[in-house]
């Protein structure tokens, strides 16, 4: 027989305070009879407001074979509206629930037990209230969430307290939990966080929606999931927007990641924002950028100052420079690094929008990753975050002003009658650069895994430009008879480049970050290795051609037959004749063949790594070109400091002769050192702040990846990732500097400048071997005029009849200095 227990509760509300700790409970253990039941409870000290029934629920079976059950029923006895109805079956089951209900003057609740006769049961009814009240902006409340129940709480904003000037207003909903992460590799012990998800919305139905099933999409509410801490940022351009009203939290437990029922210390703060102003710090950023404009002036003054004299270029040939980008000159490189920028910023923002938009839709955060403790919305205009995005403008600054120094530079050039110039890669630097910054800023609308590939689009480009113009630097270009003798190779086919290295490597990344994020089919993964592997052993093998490893037999590369002018063959035979640089000559492809071969080695420890995903395919591929980018940079290089070493040949005697000439080469020198120096801890800053202070990790759950989230430091507005941008992009600059000057885009200049040097050093050599001799005759005439009585004031000829003989080397250019003795008789 079916029988049902009724208990009836009488909730009356009296003028007071209801307290965000307060918590009535009822307890019931009873038994289902034929009879009816009824109880009436009252709550003191309450005001009207929103609350919330937590419902416990148990029941015994009758015997072991038979099945019991019971249906519970929880509803408003004056508008009979249904608050709560779950059915359970008896025995080690039990249900837990929520429901908010709102509470008013004379609210009077009814709960229906219904069942089989002689079932036992026991419920535990609590009910709480989630109001918060915001005092000056903040609110914070703590409680406790259980396995099969929602915490809720919940806040009003009326128009004054979102009310801003220019729709800048945003509120912050932040959840912390005391959990710690227990590293398994350093304790031995599993990592046993709960994982909860936190929920905003200003609709009652997306709560129990929210309820039964935490990772459904739901319309105007926002979710995330978090083990210690979480944070939604609702403005007036996130869904739903921004608005005044009732606003309710909502936390429950990710039941996928435990089956267990425990329960999670939680407390939510609520903060408003109002007012929040952007353009000036923005405008900061850029003033701090344009300081970049420093970085090729220094350099052209270290490297190569006689060819960048400012007061000889005149305007017309800089309005010739600009016509000649688009209607004449070679530059074949920058034109393809444009249309690949059309092309790739195109698709990606396609790509990223569509990532965007699913999370917009979905109201789902964990899709894109962001620093949600500093995250700044763009207003009514963009959920996004700004300060994210603005941070890449850096990266398009230093692009405009390489552009902007390369065409004073190739202007210079026109303006001194120079023929052999090419000036494509330092614009396609200016132009990578720029584009660096887009595909950076369309990376950082939605920063996750997938979407990380285009984050390094332009990464690649500058890493393979940078290595083709140190290739270019040693290359025979259309007619470049000058430079034939010092070329050691054939000039770099761009559109090869594109073809055989820029295409596959955004085939091989993007590939390589589906399989890491979404997942393919074994066998297609199986010839995605083989491919990748082949391809990297026939670029290995181009590599090895262009250096000059392969041997003479098996090497097809024949350099044209150029005759060289007479002095360029002079600074050849000069660089061989030298013990030190002879040698690095004559051993020189030894040297090159054991550089290359453990290149070789990282290249294949990398692929390994990538292989098993222990490290993000872009990082291997964009490791890989940084390394080989940057061990051709300091090869290249030394040449440059080996010229400027010779100005010091037989300091002592240059010195005396000379000092002013040796303090300027010796602060040239001292600059390159200052510039290799300030670029390498520039570098070293970027990746810090990339590494070491990273807010974000787009490879693990995104509620590990929130552990790492950090406030922001500068301004309210930057975090270290923003950082990382700006030296970042310093660092590019610095080290593009360094790649143009090896490149050698002005034949003319560069030859000018090993003449100079050379008519320079010869100079010097000679002077410092006078000078030896001047210091050997000093040394003779201060020995024998102290023994025969020379004295303060004698001249040459004085000292001469003391010691009896002249010495001519002792005169300086026919006058007659004055012979000088220290307290030590010394000349």
């Amino acid at each position: 027989m079916r029988v049902l227990l009724l208990l009836l509760i009488v909730i009356t509300v009296i003028s007071g305070v209801y307290s965000t700790t307060d918590v009535r409970s009822w307890t019931f253990d009873d038994v289902i009879d034929a009879g009816e039941e009824s109880k009436t409870l009252t709550i003191n000290n309450a005001a009207p407001g929103l609350g919330v029934f937590n419902i416990v629920a148990g029941c015994t079976k009758q015997t072991s074979t038979e099945n019991s059950y019971i249906q519970i029923k929880l509803y408003d006895t004056s508008s009979l509206q249904t608050e709560i109805y779950q059915d359970m079956t008896c025995g080690d089951t039990v249900i837990k629930y929520s429901k908010d209900v709102e509470v008013t003057d004379s609210s009077t609740f009814g709960l229906q037990v219904y069942g089989k006769e002689g079932v036992q049961f026991q419920i535990t009814l609590k009910l709480e209230s989630i109001d918060m009240t915001l005092s000056d902006g903040v609110a914070s409340s703590e409680g406790t969430v259980e396995y099969d129940t929602m915490f809720i709480k919940s806040f009003s904003v009326t128009e004054d307290q979102i009310e801003s000037s220019d729709d800048w207003s945003y509120i912050q909903v932040s959840v912390s939990s005391p959990d710690q992460y227990l590293d398994p590799t350093k304790t031995g012990t599993e990592d046993k966080r709960l994982v909860g998800k936190l929920m905003l919305t200003n609709d009652r139905k997306n709560m129990e929606k929210f309820y039964d099933n935490g990772r459904a999409a739901l319309v105007g509410a926002l979710r995330l999931s978090f083990s210690t801490f979480g944070r939604i940022t609702l403005s007036a351009a996130s869904s739903p927007p921004l608005a005044a009203g009732r606003w309710y939290v909502c936390v429950i437990m990710d039941r996928s990641w435990s089956s267990e029922a425990p329960s999670k210390d939680v407390t939510i703060d609520v903060s408003i924002r109002t007012d929040y102003e952007y353009s000036n710090k923005i405008g900061i950023l850029f003033g701090v950028s344009l300081l970049g404009v420093v970085i090729p002036l220094v350099a052209r003054l270290i490297f190569d100052a006689e060819n960048f004299d400012l007061r000889k270029m005149c305007f017309k040939y800089w309005i010739e420079t600009i016509k000649g980008w688009f209607w004449s000159g070679k530059k074949g490189l920058t034109y393809l690094t444009f249309l690949l920028a059309c092309l790739l910023i195109v698709s990606a923002f396609q790509v990223v929008h569509a990532k965007y938009a699913d999370m917009q839709d979905a109201g789902d955060r964990d899709i894109c990753f962001y620093n949600e403790k500093c995250y700044r919305p763009y207003g009514n205009h963009y959920d996004v975050s700004v300060n994210g995005i603005a941070s890449n403008l850096p990266f398009m600054v230093q692009g405009v002003i390489l552009v902007l120094y390369s065409s004073v530079s190739e202007a210079i050039c026109r303006s001194n009658g120079h023929e052999h110039f090419d000036y494509s890669i330092p614009y396609s630097f200016g132009l990578a650069f720029i584009c660096e910054g887009f595909g950076s800023l369309l990376y950082h609308i939605c920063p996750s895994q997938i979407i990380f590939q285009f984050d390094t689009l332009f990464m690649f480009v500058i890493s393979i430009i940078m290595i083709i113009a140190i290739f270019e630097g040693n290359a025979i270009r259309e007619r470049d008879v000058k430079f034939s003798v010092l070329a050691k190779h054939k000039t770099i086919r761009i559109p090869k480049v594109f073809a055989f290295f820029v295409g596959p490597v955004y085939f091989f990344n993007f590939i390589g970050n589906l399989i890491a994020t979404e997942g393919l089919p074994v066998q297609l993964i199986t010839l995605f290795y083989i491919a990748f592997g082949v391809w990297w052993l026939g670029i290995l093998s181009w590599a090895a051609y262009k250096l000059n490893l392969w041997p003479d037999c098996a090497n097809p590369e024949h350099l044209p037959t150029l005759q060289a002018g007479q002095e360029v063959i002079e600074m050849e035979n000069e660089v061989k004749s030298n013990k030190i640089s002879g040698w690095f000559l004559r051993h020189g492809k030894m040297i090159k063949g054991f550089v290359f071969m453990l290149y070789c080695g990282l290249v294949a420890a990398g692929f390994v790594m990538a292989l098993l995903q222990m490290v993000a395919f872009s990082i291997f591929i964009l490791g890989i070109l940084i390394v080989g980018q940057i061990t051709l940079t300091i090869v290249f290089f030394i040449p440059t400091i080996w010229t400027v070493l010779q100005y010091f040949y037989k300091l002592p005697a240059q010195v005396i002769s000379n000092t002013c000439s040796v303090s300027r080469h010796f602060f040239i020198l001292l600059g390159i050192m200052f510039y290799v120096l300030a670029g390498c801890v520039v570098v070293a800053i970027s990746l810090v702040f990339f590494t070491v202070f990273s807010v974000t990790d787009k490879s693990i759950y995104p509620w590990r990846s929130r552990e790492q989230n950090s406030d922001c430091y500068l301004n309210d507005f930057y975090d270290t990732h923003d950082f990382w941008h700006l030296f970042a992009s310093f660092a590019l600059m610095m080290m593009a500097m360094v790649v143009v000057q090896i490149s050698k885009p002005c034949r003319d200049c560069y030859l000018r400048y090993m003449k100079l040097n050379k008519a320079r050093i010869k100079t010097v050599r000679e002077r410092a071997n006078t000078n030896v001799n001047v210091i050997k005759a000093a040394a003779i005439l201060k020995t024998k005029a102290a023994k025969n009585g020379a004295k303060n004031g004698d001249t040459v000829d004085d000292v001469t009849d003391h010691v009896g003989t002249e010495n001519p080397t002792y005169r300086d250019n026919g006058q007659e200095p004055v012979v000088k003795f220290d307290n030590d008789s010394n000349v």
